[in-house]
């Protein structure tokens, strides 16, 4: 609670002072610090100013000037000690959001490239007796507020002044690092040094004095391997220590950070670091010729003739193991499913209880449930990618292309992230600086096949394509990429800005932690799980109820197309009969816009009545080869990769741009783009087949 909550004759212990400036200096000296007690005495005639007593005098504060200084209860500060706020800062790929993870038990995205931290994120946890905030702030290189993620950085340590930051460091580059340490100094807050990766440091032979180097730059520096949680109780306790030091720490003042620091300023931190380096650490002389393995590798896969075929083949094998791994896991859930199914239809009585509870709940959901493997499999071998360090490299080899088309290299991390989910994809444009970019970026993000499209795919692709289905996936992928070009590249004549120059940092390659690795996996397959449990379960019922009502007496077929639903289908036939779809592939299509993944429950509760199936396909892929022409499948597929956006998507791109108009025209763009491809794709086939 506020101190101006403070009821009169009430007592409270201070545990945050707010404010900046001469105020929040002035109220320090005058006792108003962490720990001690304050009595409200008194309110003004006018309920305005409010007389207190601390350390034994009294004092009267307005009552918006209390509202800057955080209290609570004697027993909350006895029992946690109070809450100490902790602000982690730290440059992209220095280990800060594994920090975070390890320290809060979070489990945050971890990636070895820029841009994975787009917002701050919270973690509480308690740590002997002391209950903290760790707060994970953009990774930045400097606080020039000179892009998206150095303002948002800037305004948070300046506006919620944290009690401790935390300024995680790379070991491996302390000169580049310690540029942001030396601004996080200048703005006299309390600062430990989490020397992260100092694993690395060691290996390759380099020598540093962390006290010396504490002292010089006048916070403690704590040594810590995040990948492994080295170091960490050390920290903490170092982060208690400052908190409860009795020097607070001097009130920030906004003026006292440049916005834009000249050239001169920006060399006078560079020297002074380098003479702090030079009195503190000795770096290892690799013998001439030597090349790391950073290096031998970069060699190969940055190479101009190998590159995209390396890129191309990576991700052919990463489909062809989706399908072929993936396969094997999906068709026992299939099984287990339609035994489920049967098991609890054995039991009941005849009735709509029934009907919805094995046609709509258990067809619609289990039809999503049996391409989870996929799903695993796919993130699985994306997180490797990430995490190695290989998705910065990705960016570098198509910076020439994506400048061709109008776009800045860092737009290719988003437009791969999108393969997983569309909304991050588009949160991660903040670490674009071109404002041109960022837009064209957010408009193209939506051809991205996103993992919600991926079982829609892995359905059609192995029934339709048996024995090329990872062929299918790869073009139908790749197709998405080429389609965002030309519309980057359309979009690029309408939006004008002159184009920022291209800074992008390639780490070091790393191997990542199996712990890592499962860890990113399993949050994306509890997200899928949790997608089943809420919002795919719910559509289900709804699509189910709608084609169960009203009831005609008549087969399950003649139901259906004269349900409610059927009479929905029946009215958006016009618009898509061309490409050849039923009105059950039209009804799906609708539902995908709340989530793609809709799209397979649909089609999975309007065919339940078909359980067919054969060794090779599930039930609901036999379904749709006997009723589904080749065309029509094919005109499916390229209208599900490009049509509407789910409605997170939509949200997202409103939220991003700040405009609905632009929100609304990616949708009709994409509404346009999807008919005119599905159309000649259904034409295209029918003449080869």
């Amino acid at each position: 609670m506020k101190l101006s909550d403070l009821s009169t004759g009430g007592t409270g212990v201070i545990v945050k002072v707010g404010g900046q400036g001469i105020f929040r200096k002035r109220l320090i000296e005058m006792g108003f610090i962490p720990g001690k007690k304050v009595n409200a005495i008194l309110n003004a005639p006018l309920k305005d100013p409010i007389e207190y007593e601390i350390m034994g005098y009294k004092v009267s504060l307005r009552r918006d000037e209390a509202a800057m200084i955080d209290i609570c209860s004697e027993e909350e500060y006895n029992a946690d000690g109070g809450t100490i706020r902790v602000a982690l800062v730290g440059n992209p790929n220095c280990g800060k959001t594994s920090l975070f993870n390890l320290a809060s038990g979070s489990h945050e995205h971890v990636g070895n490239y820029s841009g994975v931290t787009v917002d701050a994120k919270e973690g509480h946890f308690t740590y002997k007796g002391r209950k903290l905030i760790f707060v994970d702030l953009p990774g930045t290189y400097s606080l020039s507020a000179f892009s998206p993620e150095e303002r948002f950085v800037r305004e948070n340590l300046i506006e919620k002044v944290p009690d401790v930051v935390i300024n995680v460091v790379d070991a491996s580059n302390l000169e580049r690092n310690l540029y942001l340490t030396t601004q996080v100094r200048d703005m006299n807050l309390k600062v430990v040094m989490a020397l992260n990766m100092y694993d690395e440091l060691k290996k390759r032979g380099d020598r540093i004095d962390t006290k010396w180097l504490g002292h010089l730059l006048g916070m403690p520096v704590c040594p810590t391997v995040c990948r492994t949680g080295e170091g960490i109780t050390q920290l903490l306790d170092t982060v208690l220590e400052v908190a409860e030091a009795d020097r607070p720490g001097e009130p920030v003042s906004v003026d006292k950070i440049a916005i834009g620091e000249d050239s001169e300023e920006i060399e006078k931190r560079y020297q002074f670091i380098h003479d702090v380096l030079s009195r503190t650490y000795v770096r290892h002389i690799e013998p001439v010729g030597e090349k790391s393995w950073t290096e031998r590798i970069d060699s190969v896969v940055t190479n101009k003739w190998a590159a995209f075929p390396i890129f191309i083949v990576i991700l052919y094998l990463i489909f062809q193991a989706t399908f072929s791994l993936g396969n094997y896991p999906m068709n026992w859930i299939d099984w287990l499913v339609g035994k489920f199914g049967g098991f609890v239809a054995s039991f009941m009585k005849e009735g709509w209880l029934k009907d919805v509870l094995v046609d709509g709940v258990i067809a619609g959901v289990g039809s999503v449930l049996v391409f989870l493997p996929n799903i695993l499999i796919l993130y699985f071998f994306l997180s490797i990618m990430e995490d190695t360090g290989y998705m910065a490299r990705a960016a570098f080899i198509m910076d020439k292309l994506m400048h061709r088309i109008g776009l800045h290299g860092k737009s290719f991390i988003p437009m791969v992230m999108g393969f997983g989910c569309n909304v991050p994809a588009i949160m991660a444009t903040r670490a674009i600086e071109s404002r041109k970019s960022r837009l064209i970026t957010i408009a193209i993000i939506p051809f991205m096949s996103c993992a919600g499209r991926l079982p829609i795919f892995v359905l059609l692709a192995g029934a339709f394509f048996p024995g090329h289905s990872a062929l299918a996936l790869l073009g139908i992928y790749f197709l998405g990429v080429l389609l965002a070009v030309l519309s980057a590249m359309l979009l690029s004549k309408f939006v004008k800005e002159d184009d920022l120059p291209f800074v992008m940092e390639l780490p070091p390659y790393r191997v990542p932690t199996g712990k890592a690795i499962w860890r990113h996996t399993w949050e994306k397959g509890k997200q899928y799980l949790e997608k089943m449990a809420t919002t795919i379960l719910i559509g289900s019922i709804v699509i189910w109820c709608l084609g169960y009502f009203p009831r005609s007496g008549q087969d399950a077929e003649y139901q259906q197309e004269h349900s409610y639903i059927g009479q929905i289908g029946k009215a958006v036939a016009p618009a898509l009969d061309p490409l050849g779809f039923n009105w059950k592939m039209d009804i799906s299509l609708l539902s995908g816009v709340v989530a793609k993944e809709l799209v397979v429950s649909t089609l999975g509760v309007m065919y339940s009545s078909d359980t067919s199936s054969d060794q090779d396909n599930t039930q609901l892929q036999s379904a749709l080869t006997s009723s589904v022409a080749l065309p029509a499948a094919v005109a499916f597929m390229l209208f599900i990769l490009l049509y509407f956006p789910c409605i997170a998507t939509f949200v997202a791109i409103k939220n991003e741009t700040g405009k609905w108009r632009w929100a609304i025209a990616v949708c009709a763009y994409t509404m346009l783009v999807a008919w005119i491809c599905a159309y000649i794709g259904f034409h295209i086939t029918a003449l080869l087949i």
